[in-house]
């Protein structure tokens, strides 16, 4: 019952268990679980993968278009069915496409696949993003453990059967998906509390999407990182090589399962999740070169794909939080981060097979291009840990709608009468308290970004403070605010800062 209620109850459950089967399909992709001899098809597996990202991107672009239409479509049963079943159909193409060694079926199977992962990460991400990060984290973690427990018996399945019985995982996740209320695969209509009256494309993105370029360019890296490593993981090195194939996947089902009850039982302490499992990302693609073409090579790998597991929670748990509270188009706010997270996915693909091949190549010629990949991902790790999003998203930020609003207006005015603060000061500092950024105030206020600045020193100086985090907790005091350590484990919004 304990669980029931961390969760949000049975819904909760069949969330869990029908992104899980999702989850499970895509797995495996990268398992080459379609083909019932991948190591004698050379690239096949690996384009079949790529063709599945690169023709969802379709998918996620409409949504971007048609928001509207799109959201009424995944209200119904009609589109999740239909993409359900062109899941089924897609991997029982990529089947024939490995039998008969046929090129048509696979960019059929392509195009069926592409069109399931656009539909159904756009319906599970609106079931993610319903509570915010509070319903992304348990929901996300839960999917990723139990897709590992879908895909571990399969690993010791004869070829042929575990390529039909993933066949079905997307008629599995389809049915739990349209069981669901229509409430919970839909996204919040689009809210009109931010300006139209943006220029340039950051500030876009900030005003109406929530999110900034920072976090984006840091997903970008490190999808364009992953795509790379799958070449050389997943499609390369490991193929005809079951035992290590098996190995890795046994690591990170580990991984996937700790970060569950991490992020469920302990989830005060759950932040260090993510930077662990950043720092691993990093740790894995260091020792690629030096155990490249070694018995020892699923090390990294292991440790790779374990990391990017805590990467990936991480960036559905940050995007459904901007998509709940602070975008004014939720829709679009995930499908702009899917889309750009599936092409660099193909990109390094792409860069993959061109600078490495599927033949055998020199270890030094791998290692300094793993080398500079890795340099990717620590450059994007370092975005991403200084991201502002990050830092108010997963912060001790009060949110203004949790609580009681009236106690917090209460609250506010008592410290800023105490500060002395004008009443311009006054509004600024309100938002401030509630996690908005000097940008996003200015484009609020109608004001200049230098205006915002010079309020906000003087609100520091008047509060005798120094920064926004110390602000805060003069507004809010750690024993009475409402933060993630004065909730019940159950409610609490991870800190990554």
């Amino acid at each position: 019952m304990k669980l029931l209620d961390r969760v949000r109850g049975t819904a909760g459950i069949r969330i869990i268990v029908g992104s899980a089967f999702f989850w499970a399909w895509l797995d495996a992709l990268f398992m080459s679980a379609f083909f019932v001899r991948p190591e004698s098809f050379g690239l096949m597996s690996e384009l079949a993968a790529a063709a599945v990202f690169g023709l969802s991107a379709p998918g996620f672009v409409w949504a971007l278009r048609r928001p509207t239409a799109v959201n009424r479509l995944l209200a119904g049963k009609r589109l999740p069915l239909a993409a359900a079943a062109l899941g089924t159909a897609g991997s029982l193409l990529f089947l024939l496409a490995g039998l008969n060694l046929g090129w048509a079926p696979l960019v059929a199977g392509g195009v069926c696949g592409g069109a399931f992962m656009a539909v159904f990460q756009m319906a599970w991400g609106a079931a993610y993003c319903h509570d915010g990060a509070r319903s992304a984290t348990p929901y996300v973690a839960g999917g990723f453990a139990c897709a590992v427990v879908i895909d571990a018996p399969l690993l010791f399945m004869i070829p042929e059967a575990s390529a039909v019985f993933f066949a079905l995982l997307p008629l599995a996740s389809g049915a739990l998906l349209v069981s669901l209320e229509p409430g919970l695969r839909t996204y919040a209509q689009p809210r009109d509390d931010a300006p139209r009256a943006t220029k340039g494309v950051r500030a876009h993105l900030k005003t109406h999407l929530g999110a900034t370029m920072t976090l984006l360019c840091a997903v970008m890296l490190v999808m364009g990182g992953f795509g790379y490593m799958q070449h050389l993981v997943s499609f390369s090195s490991f193929a005809g090589n079951e035992a290590s194939g098996i190995l890795v996947q046994v690591v990170r089902g580990v991984a996937a399962v700790l970060m569950f009850a991490l992020v469920v039982v302990a989830a005060r302490r759950a932040s260090a999740v993510y930077r662990v499992g950043l720092l691993a990302m990093i740790a894995g693609f260091m020792m690629m070169p030096f155990l490249y073409g070694s018995d020892l090579f699923w090390i990294s790998g292991a440790i790779i794909i374990s990391g990017y597991t805590a990467f990936d929670l991480l960036i559905w748990v940050a995007f459904s939080q901007i998509a709940h509270a602070q975008s004014r188009e939720p829709l679009k706010t995930i499908a702009l981060m899917r889309l750009l997270s599936v092409l660099c996915t193909v990109a390094g693909f792409v860069a993959g097979i061109a600078l490495v091949g599927s033949g055998d190549l020199e270890g030094g010629f791998v290692a300094a291009e793993t080398t500079a990949v890795g340099y990717l991902v620590v450059i994007a790790t370092v975005l991403l840990l200084s991201s502002e999003d990050i830092w108010t998203l997963f912060g001790r930020v009060p949110l203004a709608t949790e609580g009681d609003p009236r106690g917090q207006q209460e609250l506010l005015d008592e410290r800023f009468e105490a500060f002395g603060l004008t009443a311009r000061e006054r509004e600024i500092a309100a938002l401030l308290a509630y996690g908005r950024t000097q940008p996003w105030i200015a484009e609020r206020l109608r004001i200049s970004e230098n205006t915002v600045g010079t309020h906000v020193r003087h609100i520091y100086q008047k509060a005798e403070v120094h920064d926004r985090q110390q602000f805060i907790d003069a507004v809010f005091p750690p024993a009475g605010r409402m933060s993630p350590d004065s909730r019940d484990d159950g409610d609490a919004v991870t800190e990554v800062a």
